[in-house]
């Protein structure tokens, strides 16, 4: 779906300007004259996507999406047309960015478009398997009950993100601060320490040697310690954003140890529960899988997920596909084969995605419990060879005067 800025003349005769949402041009100017509007002029809308750095918040956040889609998966549920649940969450979202994207989405539900078109103008508050998802509702006429799996698909999500995020948060700030600690002492307390320790007359240990010199560097050029750490950051930001890059990195991820194996869970369950839905509602494998692999923000994943929608597009089984799947544990392989071979590939999905939330909730405990240690450890280490480096030269002048 494109987006199509207009002008036009009304069946009054009056100028109107607006935007539509359509395949082509030709769908855009059908849909205006069916409107009675005469097109003078159309031209596509082409956005500009920058870094969030630069271009700040352009969507509604998780965890508005989630509440958003129970809201309105309630309403409909209830009775009510998707026109006028828009209206009553309209006149409860208020200002902001939810109230903004209410508001439109409720616009063009009024202009005649279907509400997965309504979303796909709303690029930045919906990912894409989720307008896949609502388009298989609508065709299904199942929507109330996509829109409450959909919900309760990205609240687990949302879930093992937050429960990731607790688990790094505390180890994460004790390496800032002893990082800051470290830089302070550097900075302030080594140079008043430097001239003692060399005239002492003694030489001193590599330790010490490493430390003064690096002390020596940061005074003499403190701005130009700034610039490289702050060009550092910017590079690595606009590096990571390089597709060949992004994937190299996503790819390591997967192979750490514990890290990796919890991403590769999580990341299976959202995938496995979102084929369950999209197949429920009648969507091809094939089509299905090129959904789901839109869940994952993993690029390798995504990659490798690629590669299976192809295959399946050239006719191979569900079990060849998942075969040879680098990533996916083999329990899940032999569940979904033994499903796909019982014509009950719907419900195994289901359950393998029960499996993977299970692992993974396991996974991200172990986690936790790993964090915290090894980063005291790390950090230990750092402060042992400071202190390392300050004592050991005195114990050698007191030894030499001894």
């Amino acid at each position: 779906m494109r987006t199509f800025s207009y002008r036009a003349r009304a069946a009054d005769g009056t100028s109107v300007r607006g935007t539509i949402a359509a395949a082509s041009e030709p769908d855009a100017v059908r849909v205006l004259a069916a409107e009675g509007k005469a097109v003078l002029h159309l031209k596509e809308r082409r956005s500009v996507s920058l870094p969030t750095v630069l271009g700040g918040r352009g969507g509604i956040t998780a965890e508005e999406r989630i509440a958003f889609l129970h809201e309105l998966a309630a309403l409909l549920a209830a009775g009510l047309p998707v026109h006028e649940a828009l209206a009553r969450l309209v006149d409860e979202a208020g200002a902001g960015a939810y109230g903004r994207m209410v508001s439109s989405l409720h616009a063009e539900v009024l202009r005649g478009l279907s509400l997965s078109q309504g979303m796909e103008m709303q690029a930045d508050s919906f990912p894409k398997t989720l307008i896949g998802m609502v388009r298989a509702g609508e065709e299904s006429g199942r929507l109330a009950e996509i829109l409450q799996e959909a919900a309760s698909v990205f609240t687990e999500a949302q879930m093992l993100r937050e429960s990731l995020r607790g688990a790094l948060a505390y180890p994460l700030f004790l390496c800032i601060a002893t990082l800051l600690s470290v830089l302070l002492m550097t900075v302030f307390v080594l140079p008043i320490f430097s001239a003692l320790l060399r005239d002492l007359g003694t030489d001193l240990p590599l330790p010490t040697q490493m430390l003064l010199t690096l002390s020596d560097f940061i005074a003499g050029q403190p701005y130009l310690i700034s610039a490289a750490v702050t060009g550092g950051c910017i590079a690595l930001f606009l590096l990571f954003r390089l597709p060949s890059l992004r994937l190299f990195a996503d790819g390591v991820l997967l192979r750490i140890p514990v890290l990796g194996m919890f991403v590769r869970l999580a990341a299976w369950q959202m995938i496995l529960r979102t084929l369950a839905i999209l197949l429920r509602s009648g969507i091809r494998l094939d089509c299905a899988m090129g959904l789901a692999r839109m869940v994952t923000e993993n690029r390798a994943l995504a990659h490798h997920l690629a590669r299976m929608e192809q295959r399946l597009v050239e006719g191979r089984t569900f079990a060849q596909v998942i075969a040879d799947a680098p990533s996916l544990p083999p329990l899940i392989r032999g569940m979904l084969s033994a499903g796909e071979a019982a014509g009950d590939l719907e419900r195994l999905l289901q359950h393998a995605a029960d499996y993977c939330r299970r692992r993974a909730g396991a996974y991200a405990a172990r986690i936790e419990a790993l964090a915290e240690p090894v980063m005291i450890v790390i950090i230990a280490g750092m402060i042992f060879f400071v202190v390392l480096s300050v004592l050991l030269p005195i114990f050698d002048t007191m030894d030499a005067l001894m």
